[in-house]
């Protein structure tokens, strides 16, 4: 998968990595962004790795290096609409043995969308997590999204058949189009549809409105137990929550562990969306201000 590494001029031990969000328009691609994380970073001496993980578009096609293999077995179906959240341990295990097969001893892991639920996600399966901050960006609440646009009678349709087919074998057979979750393959939407599973890591919904599951709100969160970040636009379209981004705040702050508090912070960039557009600098800037002096 393509990726691009900013080094600062000075030698550094400290490098960013950055988990972009779902789908085609979930790329590490996007030049003014990144540039800027770039910039802000390598001027504060913190070198910044944004590469596409197995996420990245909306599918996608990729080959699997291992000889050991048969010719029709070596390809992998990925991008948003196959993948797991539960696997993004892989990615982001491999990027950072490849940080520190080049030199850097300690690292941050940021994500923004999906990369933010991927970090929770990843907090509590990594068997050997090298990270020491971490970097929650716009970080969204899909299953109340899905659940609001789908219906409560169509959300518990899609969750159901695609439930069935995983545990049919057929994880990989798309949703039909009558769920409302087409073109996705079953375990993905199971996925992102299950109230109780490891991608509803930010239930604003729920916690502010009705809940879904039985799962604790906020469960891989508050069990964070690094300096962390977490940042939205205060405009951000997906702060799934009918008091906004202000109220979304609020709710990390609640589910926060107690015995990290300190550590933690809690920012707003203004006038930014979701994506932080328009204000890319200022985003960029808040970030690497918060890893430069962060303890």
């Amino acid at each position: 998968m393509p990726g691009l590494l900013y080094r600062p001029e000075q030698k550094t031990k400290r490098a960013a990595i950055w988990l972009h969000g779902m789908g085609d328009n979930g790329l590490f691609y996007n030049p003014e962004r990144i540039n800027a994380l770039g910039d802000a970073l390598t001027e504060r001496e913190i070198a910044f790795l944004a590469f596409n993980n197995r996420g990245a578009h909306n599918s996608k096609s990729l080959r699997i290096i291992d000889d050991s293999l048969p010719e029709e077995g070596q390809r992998y179906r990925g991008g948003t609409h196959y993948e797991l959240i539960a696997d993004c341990v892989k990615d982001i295990d491999g990027a950072a043995a490849y940080l520190m097969e080049h030199g850097f001893s300690e690292l941050y892991l940021l994500g923004h969308s999906t990369g933010a639920n991927k970090i929770c996600a990843y907090h509590i399966r990594a068997k050997k997590n090298q990270i020491s901050k971490y970097v929650l960006a716009g970080a969204g609440d899909d299953c109340g999204l899905f659940f609001n646009e789908l219906g409560d009678g169509r959300f518990k349709q899609a969750l159901q058949y695609a439930k069935q087919k995983v545990a049919e074998h057929k994880p990989m057979v798309r949703m039909p189009k009558y769920t409302g979750m087409y073109p996705f393959s079953a375990q993905s939407a199971f996925d992102i549809l299950n109230p109780d599973g490891a991608y509803n890591t930010f239930p604003f919904y729920e916690a502010t409105t009705k809940r879904l599951g039985r799962k604790p709100l906020f469960e891989e969160f508050s069990t964070i137990d690094i300096p962390t970040l977490v940042i939205f636009g205060d405009s951000d379209e997906y702060a799934y929550t009918a008091g906004g981004t202000v109220k979304a705040l609020e709710l990390f702050r609640e589910h926060t562990n107690p015995k990290y508090t300190a550590s933690f912070s809690y920012q707003l960039v203004a006038n930014a969306d979701h994506g932080f557009h328009g204000q890319f600098e200022q985003f960029a800037e808040q970030v690497a201000e918060w890893l430069s002096f962060t303890p």
